[in-house]
Parts: C-alpha cells; sequence; structure tokens
C-alpha cells in the first residue's frame, strides 16, 4: 500500500477567541491577532498555500487555549516531507546550550526547522504600534546581528511561545513594547509641547479665525440679500407676430414656433388656430406624431388629436388654444389670452381665424 500523509487544505477560527497572541506567535503567516479577536490571513484561505504550514497550524491549534482553531485535512499520497518530521538530537552532557537531565537544551544540527526559521521571520512583538498596526519583527531596529539559525540552535526544540519571545527580544530580533508609564510620559511630553504654544502663534491663528468668521458672515449676507431682492426675468413679449397668413397654406401641423414661442400653429378645415405646447397633465411638451395624426406627450402618455382634444392617457382637459388675429397680411398671436375647451371658450371668434 502506498505510503501517504495529511495535509491541512482549510483552517478557521470559531467564536470565543481571547485574543491571547499564542496562534500568531506559533504560526504568523496564517494567523492575525487583531484589537478584539483574531484572524485567518487572506493568503491563508488558499489550500495551496497552508498545504505546506500544517504542522505550524497543528502547532497553533494545539496552544490556543480555548480551543477555537479548526481545520479540515486531506489524505495525501507519499511520505511526509521530511522537514515536518525532523526529530531533535539529544546534547550531549556537558555541551553548550545544554542544562543536564529532562530540561538538557537541544541543538539541532543542518538546515534549521522551516517551522521555527519561518516563526522568526514572521515574529510579531507583543502590543501595538502608534497607529494601532501590529508591529512585526523586522519593522524594528536591530540592536543585536544574530542569525535565526543561532537562535533556533540555542532554544529548546519544544520552547513555549514565552521562551520564544524571550529569546527573540535577548538576541536582538525585536524590540519589546514600551511599559505602559514610557507611553504616558511619551503622550505627556506631546500635550505639553502642544500647550507651549507662543504668544505670535496664538495671535496669528485667532486672525485667520476671526477673517474666517467675518467671510463666513458676508457670504451668508451676499446669499440672503440674493434670496429676498426679487429678480426682474427677462421674457420674451406675449403678444408677436408670427409671419403672414400665406406662410401656412395647408391643413397641417407647422412647428416652426414650438421651441422659441412654445406654440403650435394649426390649419384644419378652413380654420387656423394656436395651440399652447403646455401638456394639460403635468406640464411636459408633446410631440407631434404626422404619420398617427397626434400629439403625443413623452413623459406619461397622453394623447391629443390634432385639433388638441384629449384621447388618451392622464391628460385631464384637451389642450389650450391662444389668441389669433390678422393685421392686414400678418398673424398676429397673443400669448396671455387663453381659451379653454372645457369651458366652451372655442368658440370664441378670438381663439381662431376663418380661413
Amino acid at each position: 500500500m502506498a505510503e501517504t500523509h495529511e495535509e491541512i487544505i482549510k483552517v478557521w477560527i470559531a467564536p470565543g477567541c481571547i485574543v491571547c497572541d499564542a496562534c500568531e506567535t506559533d504560526c504568523p503567516p496564517v494567523f492575525e491577532v487583531l484589537e478584539d479577536t483574531c484572524i485567518v490571513r487572506p493568503d491563508a484561505q488558499d489550500a495551496e498555500f497552508t498545504k505546506p504550514l500544517t504542522p505550524s497550524i497543528i502547532v497553533a491549534a494545539e496552544g490556543c487555549p480555548v480551543e477555537v482553531i479548526k481545520y479540515e485535512m486531506i489524505e495525501v499520497e507519499g511520505p511526509e516531507p521530511e522537514a515536518w518530521s525532523q526529530e531533535p538530537e539529544p546534547a550531549e552532557a556537558g555541551a553548550p546550550g545544554s542544562h543536564g537531565g529532562a530540561d538538557r537544551m537541544v541543538v539541532v544540527t543542518g538546515d534549521p526547522d522551516p517551522k521555527w526559521a519561518g516563526l522568526l521571520a514572521h515574529a510579531t512583538a507583543s502590543g501595538r504600534g502608534e497607529a494601532g498596526d501590529r508591529v512585526h519583527a523586522q519593522d524594528y531596529p536591530r540592536v543585536a546581528k544574530v542569525p535565526p539559525e543561532a537562535v533556533v540552535a540555542a532554544l529548546p526544540y519544544d520552547a513555549p511561545p514565552d521562551t520564544v519571545s524571550a529569546a527573540m527580544v535577548a538576541s536582538g530580533m525585536v524590540k519589546p513594547r514600551p511599559t505602559m508609564a514610557q507611553r504616558i510620559q511619551s503622550k505627556g511630553a506631546a500635550l505639553v509641547s502642544a500647550a507651549e504654544m507662543s504668544r505670535r502663534q496664538f495671535t496669528i491663528a485667532l486672525v485667520i479665525a476671526w477673517g474666517a468668521l467675518v467671510g463666513v458672515a458676508a457670504t451668508a449676507g451676499g446669499l440672503l440679500q440674493s434670496f429676498m431682492v426679487p429678480k426682474a426675468t427677462k421674457e420674451p413679449p406675449s403678444k408677436f407676430r408670427a409671419g403672414k397668413l400665406s406662410d401656412y397654406p395647408t391643413d397641417a401641423v407647422y412647428e416652426q414656433f414650438k421651441g422659441s414661442r412654445g406654440i403650435w400653429i394649426i390649419r384644419q378645415k378652413g380654420v387656423l388656430f394656436v395651440l399652447s405646447t403646455t401638456c394639460t397633465h403635468l406640464g411636459c411638451i408633446p410631440n407631434w406624431w404626422p404619420n398617427d395624426k397626434k400629439f403625443k406627450c413623452p413623459c406619461h402618455g397622453s394623447g391629443f388629436y390634432m385639433s388638441g382634444i384629449n384621447f388618451e392617457g392622464p391628460a385631464p382637459r384637451p389642450l389650450e388654444r391662444l389668441a389669433v388675429s390678422l393685421d392686414g397680411e400678418t398673424l398676429v398671436v397673443d400669448k396671455a389670452k387663453k381659451f379653454r375647451y372645457e369651458l366652451k371658450q372655442w368658440v370664441d371668434p378670438k381663439s381662431y381665424i376663418q380661413v
């Protein structure tokens, strides 16, 4: 039967984390401790990332005091990688690093265990930086140039996390976080420095503040004046000339004044009249569809016959006619005078011209 071993393809953290930093200390590439919880890093969501870190993840899970680190494993063909099963070799009595008896130190020969080398390379000092970010070993200035291999060789193979942390500090790999007294002292010095602003700086700040206040007051006064003073609008006169009667020779809807004056001039069955382009529903401007012989409002679908009578949609009444008259052969339109069909005002001679 072929030899197999197990690899972790998925890792997660169940509820109940007490933020003890143990998981990140044991396996920093996978776990990150935040202010109030710990998380699995984004890279560790990939099975190909977690497989090589199987031993470190297992160590972190076994070292979790509340047992909230969970993982899923699969069986893989082939022998277990040599680095995973590396066994410590006992040091001879009296050799450097040996304490004798059950507490004897173990010196690892050959290449360092990848688990410990990775731990030292990604080690995180206890506590947080000024900006609230976790502080990694490579972010601190090293006070001693001790290679990770030397620290590994000096540690017991099964050293607990606190021993590892102490070794990293002692070797210069990381710098311990400032004490509470040091942090209070630093903050106090910053506050005192800020409080010692010179009189000249205070005067400048006061002048700027008063200038800003005056600027705001002036702006508010200008806006108030603009709001209170009535604005005179320049609108075209309501009465205007719309060309000669000969410009409208056949029955049709003439739209040359739709955009500029808001009217249609219509000749139909021997009568010439003027319609307002304002829809009687909500004031939109309908369009003339010559093929369908109707006005159609694009907003809500109201429809009007060529005469202006409404026949579909929500429009409650027909379009309004405007006063029209002849000055010789010139057509004169007066928009100030309106005639409504439902009030029986279309029979008024001023609302049309017999042609």
